[in-house]
């Protein structure tokens, strides 16, 4: 099915307006509004949300292909003025946005169920797992559902990161940046599993692009090898790392610090 952009940022909304709700309200999802929320997808493919919708008359510096999208993004964006409280925060959740247009895209459920059936199927105990860019937890789902004992999930994208948590309120969801992840958990995730951004951007972590490492230095300058090596920092002794990636990621892995790989 082709990617529809008026249904998805429809998901997006009503996930966003479900989420808010729980937050106020202070209590857990129900079912139906769970599956609701589980749609929600990122802003990926979606940039002109960014576009300005001040005024009707801001439609007329809209690109033509994307002006039948106008008055729902006035109504996201409506919905973001609602429930932020006051300006500031509102221009936080539009630069979050900002942040994950070009890096927040969906992941079939299919190739997930698989990679997870796969570590069932060959009896892989995982007492500790990390998702380090957790979307609304697509991986998260199918692996919580095996019985892990502890769930850690990262999300940097506050909006998304206010799904994650309404979805999974009794895991270990932190809407921060994977940079963050303190040095007591190096070496102790049994898995780490996502389908991790990809692109030119850097990563502000000081740890490697100061540190003594140069392939350390080299990869905080590529957000996708950050996370691979992060990752595998990240893991104890024998862990298994399981990103989706593509034929742009060609490294050598350094000697980790933390254990073998």
């Amino acid at each position: 099915m082709a990617f529809s952009k008026r249904q998805h940022l429809q998901w997006n909304i009503d996930a966003l307006q479900i989420a808010f709700k729980l937050e106020k309200e202070k209590r857990n999802a129900t079912q139906g509004e769970r599956l609701l929320m589980k749609q929600y997808s990122g802003f990926g493919g979606l940039k002109f949300v960014l576009n300005p919708v001040e005024t009707p008359t801001d439609i007329k510096q809209w690109a033509e292909y994307d002006r039948g999208l106008f008055e729902m993004t006035r109504d996201l964006h409506q919905v973001l003025k609602e429930n932020a409280g006051n300006e500031k925060q509102y221009k936080r959740y539009v630069d979050s946005m900002r942040g994950s247009v070009l890096s927040a895209f969906y992941t079939p459920p299919e190739i997930i169920h698989t990679l997870s059936d796969v570590f069932t199927e060959n009896g892989v105990e995982i007492r500790h797992f990390l998702e380090p860019s957790a979307g609304a937890g697509a991986f998260v789902d199918p692996f919580a559902d095996k019985g892990i004992g502890h769930v850690t999930a990262y999300e940097k994208d506050l909006l998304t990161g206010k799904v994650l948590e309404q979805l999974y309120p009794n895991r270990d969801i932190r809407i921060k940046g994977f940079e963050e992840l303190p040095e007591s958990e190096l070496g102790l995730y049994d898995v780490v599993a996502s389908n991790i951004p990809f692109g030119t951007s850097s990563v502000f972590d000081l740890s490697y692009s100061r540190g003594q490492d140069p392939a350390r230095v080299q990869a905080a300058r590529s957000i996708h090898n950050y996370f691979f090596l992060k990752g595998t920092d990240a893991l104890r002794n024998g862990g298994i790392l399981a990103f989706i990636t593509s034929q742009g990621v060609l490294i050598a892995l350094p000697t980790s610090p933390y254990g073998k790989r």
